[in-house]
């Protein structure tokens, strides 16, 4: 008997000494559950802060942007094309900077005509072709086709429908990069950033960096900023006969930008004939980009904005958020 007793109390303490390890377990369990639930409500916490913050950089931009004194002319030398960064006293650092669309060759001018001497489609090509692409033709007609309103063209639907996979035109402005790649003979390859080639190169310029895709609805082409555009955009513009006139406009634009095309004109007259309808010395369209960091957190912001030319008043046409 008294061994019976001794083997049902070493049996009860085993079992005793399992449910202590088992709650035990479980507790340590519960409090690295607690502790995870923590980390990420926190981690929550820090990424809604950081939206905030880079949305209120964006709209910070947006008031520099509006406040612009002289509407006539936009340069690089502006506030508004300054980085803007600062760091609040939560330790939240934020970046904003603005750039001018007017830099840039439209891909979305192709979906309007306008009284220019030279067309958004002689435009392109020629800026293609200064950029190392030398059968820009297909590629320049067939977007046109994909993004004008007519259905006139030998890249309307009924070639479309024959790619692969089959697709329907658009027939209206594009309001994100992406959609290029939808177009025929559009590639990521013919989209990428090119190495800096020699400034003696003609056919050296860069396409990534010298087109945008203005998300609007346009009554006619965004024309080209000779005060903020590089030297592949203005020769892509002039065409490529044109370097001289083009390096006298960048040494003039630094001592003095041009507040009227006719300033410019008297300058350069053959670029008159050239350029008349397609440049200007002011923007419309901004593109503005702001970041908030914190840690190793990142949350961005993009806007597309227009900015009224005789108020100054901002209409926000894009906004998109995003992680990084």
């Amino acid at each position: 008997m008294p061994r019976r007793s001794s083997g049902r109390s070493g049996m009860a303490l085993i079992l005793a000494l399992a449910a202590i390890v088992l709650a035990g377990g479980l507790a340590l369990h519960l409090q690295a559950r607690a502790g995870a639930l923590a980390r990420a409500e926190q981690a929550e916490l820090v990424r809604e802060r950081l939206r905030v913050a880079a949305a209120e950089a964006a709209r910070e931009a947006m008031w520099v942007l509006a406040s612009d004194e002289d509407l006539r002319m936009d340069h690089l030398g502006e506030d508004w094309a300054l980085p803007m960064e600062a760091t609040g006293e939560d330790g939240v650092s934020t970046m904003a900077v603005v750039e001018d669309a007017g830099r840039f060759v439209n891909w979305n001018n192709l979906s309007v005509s306008n009284r220019a001497t030279r067309t958004p489609r002689e435009i392109l090509l020629d800026l293609m072709t200064f950029c190392g692409d030398f059968e820009p033709v297909t590629c320049v007609e067939a977007l046109q086709d994909y993004v004008d309103a007519d259905g006139e063209g030998g890249f309307e639907a009924a070639f479309t429908r024959r790619l692969e996979p089959p697709r329907e035109p658009p027939n209206r402005p594009l309001w994100a990069p992406e959609e290029l790649l939808h177009s025929h003979g559009f590639s990521a390859d013919r989209l990428r950033s090119r190495p800096k080639a020699d400034a003696g190169d003609l056919f050296g310029g860069d396409l990534a960096s010298s087109t945008v895709l203005v998300p609007a609805a346009l009554e006619a082409p965004v024309p080209v900023n000779v005060n903020t555009a590089g030297r592949d955009v203005l020769m892509g513009l002039t065409g490529l006969q044109q370097e001289a006139a083009v390096r006298a406009v960048l040494s003039l634009r630094q001592v003095q930008p041009f507040s009227s095309l006719g300033m410019m004109f008297m300058a350069n007259p053959e670029l008159a004939a050239a350029l008349e309808g397609s440049v200007g010395t002011s923007s419309g369209y901004f593109r503005i980009r702001a970041r908030a960091s914190l840690g190793g957190q990142r949350r961005s912001v993009m806007a597309w904005v227009r900015r009224d030319a005789a108020r100054g008043d901002i209409q926000v046409l894009q906004w998109v958020e995003g992680e990084g």
